[in-house]
């Protein structure tokens, strides 16, 4: 039986933590994760291939009423300062979205 539930938004981001790791080890990337729930930088991404080191905050986003543009969420001075991008996932194609955070809100078109 496929029951559908509310989950509190603490517990949608969580889900979407574990969403984003299982998708960077797809992509080839190792993946650490902060172990306390607070803190600037949600994931570690490391590309051994390339060295690139990601500073990721997952973040929850949704879409215009006409889906095609989305509202990401600002990121504080520290998180600006670290360089960390948001990941989120794009609930409509179900493709996830690497960009740069900001210090103000973005709408980027998906």
């Amino acid at each position: 039986m496929n029951k559908s539930i509310e989950l509190p938004t603490s517990k949608v981001g969580d889900l979407l933590e574990l969403k984003a790791v299982c998708w960077l080890l797809e992509q080839g990337y190792e993946v650490f994760r902060n172990d306390c729930c607070t803190g600037p930088i949600d994931i570690i991404a490391l590309n051994k291939e390339t060295n690139e080191i990601l500073k990721i905050d997952v973040k929850t986003t949704v879409p215009n009423t006409n889906g095609t543009r989305v509202s990401l969420p600002k990121l504080n001075q520290l998180q600006v300062k670290l360089g960390v991008k948001i990941l989120t996932l794009n609930k409509k194609t179900n493709d996830w979205m690497l960009v740069d955070g900001k210090l103000e809100s973005q709408q980027i078109s998906i």
